[in-house]
């Protein structure tokens, strides 16, 4: 396990650098390639039905008043629906559906803003700062997406932009690795000078074995 970590911290610099590529590559499908459309849309609709499944099991399990466990289950379903059609409608219209996008997602996300401040004002569930901001955050952008109108496109920009960020900073980390690398190499590899001067040293007679010899040739 020594060795396994050893080669990854060495190395991470090595992953890191062959993540920036991959980001850099999938901007460039996203921005220029005629699928970036079909690609978002789609990842769009498999991450909402992904995360309303992920939801489901645990959330019917541990939520005791039937009124918010129902009130969630509906909400769920939609989800599923609504994703599904984000992922059919990806590959079966090859002209996009347009600003129909953006109300679909505006609608997840204020119905999920909404379930969840409905659920804790009833006292059936508990929340924290994150969940409290995350669904705050939520019902501001779904409300934004909603008044303004929101289209793939829209998104396809913005995840350009993150991809290019994302990207630099990876390089600029895996840059930083490969240097401190380079730096912990030197220094567990002593120079070639230094390796034949202790040969040398190693190699050259020490003063007994001279006046041991000197004593032979002598006698």
């Amino acid at each position: 396990m020594d060795k396994i970590h050893k080669v990854f911290v060495n190395y991470n610099w090595f992953i890191k650098l062959i993540a920036a590529a991959l980001l850099i590559g999938l901007a460039l499908v996203l921005q220029f390639a005629p699928i970036g459309e079909t690609i978002v849309q789609s990842f769009v609709g498999i991450l909402i039905i992904v995360y309303a499944v992920v939801r489901l099991v645990p959330f019917v399990r541990t939520q005791g008043s039937d009124l918010i466990k129902t009130i969630n289950i509906i909400e769920i379903t939609l989800n599923v629906l609504v994703g599904a059609f984000l992922v059919i409608a990806a590959f079966a219209i090859d002209d996009g559906i347009g600003a129909a996008f953006g109300y679909l997602v505006a609608f997840v996300l204020i119905a999920r803003g909404m379930v969840h401040f409905y659920g804790i004002s009833e006292g059936s569930e508990k929340g924290d700062h994150l969940t409290y901001f995350f669904h705050i955050a939520t019902l501001i952008v779904g409300s934004i997406i909603a008044w303004r109108g929101f289209e793939v496109t829209d998104l396809i920009i913005l995840f350009f932009i993150l991809a290019l960020m994302a990207s630099a900073y990876l390089g600029y980390e895996s840059y930083n690795g490969y240097s401190m690398y380079r730096k912990r190499k030197q220094l567990e590899e002593p120079a070639k000078d230094e390796v034949q001067e202790e040969a040398d040293i190693r190699k050259a007679p020490s003063k007994e074995e001279e006046e041991r010899k000197r004593d032979e040739i002598v006698s």
